[in-house]
């Protein structure tokens, strides 16, 4: 599986065999912000909170997806967000997804080095939603080098959690459907399962 650069590959290795243990079990190894995974605020605050000390219904709620794949940079602006702020507050969601069109890039070589992410004032317009999370369908929040990451900063300073390497979004309706992205660990970041539950009967 790609990583960021700079961190170690995924690793998986056998630790029981049926035929000689008698149940099969594996070692895996990996960093906690790899493939689709969850940013808690510890991961840029000194004090923030860890993903254990967040209650789970921090991890799921209503969701929309806001579809700026037209947009006129790789960086996803306050003026790609604003002409849809009226929706936004009418669905009261508790995430707001980003189709970004960055996951059909998956495995290519400047998925992580150049790819979509949101300026520090499209984020700091998202903060100010009242949601739990942002999720994207793009490597990070951040535009790749930046030591400071303002975009993280100002989601994880204001209390969401952001979901990162997002794929399918384009297969979801607007909205009416919930969102869940349940960490497997309680650390600074987590792997997640993200799914979306749609009503029953739906496409």
């Amino acid at each position: 599986m790609p990583v960021f650069p700079g961190d170690p590959p995924m690793s998986l290795s056998p630790m029981g065999e049926l035929a000689t243990e008698g149940y099969v079990s594996h070692l895996a190894s990996l960093p906690v912000h790899s493939g689709t995974h969850v940013d808690a605020p510890a991961h840029v605050l000194e004090d923030g909170e860890a993903l254990a000390d967040l209650p789970l219904w921090r991890f799921a709620g209503p969701g929309v997806v806001l579809d700026v794949r037209v947009r006129t940079a790789l960086a996803v602006t306050a003026a790609d967000i604003e002409p849809h702020l009226v929706w936004l507050r009418a669905q009261e969601p508790a995430f707001v997804l980003l189709l970004t069109g960055d996951a059909s890039r998956w495995g290519e070589a400047e998925y992580y080095t150049r790819g979509a992410h949101l300026t520090p004032e499209a984020a700091l317009l998202l903060a100010g939603l009242g949601l739990s999370g942002v999720g994207l369908d793009a490597a990070s929040a951040d535009a790749f080098g930046l030591r400071w990451l303002p975009a993280h900063r100002a989601l994880l300073g204001a209390g969401l959690i952001i979901v990162e390497n997002l794929r399918d979004l384009e297969r979801l309706p607007a909205s009416g459907f919930e969102f869940l992205c349940l960490p497997v660990l309680g650390l600074d970041g987590s792997p997640v399962r993200a799914a979306a539950a749609l009503p029953v009967g739906a496409p």
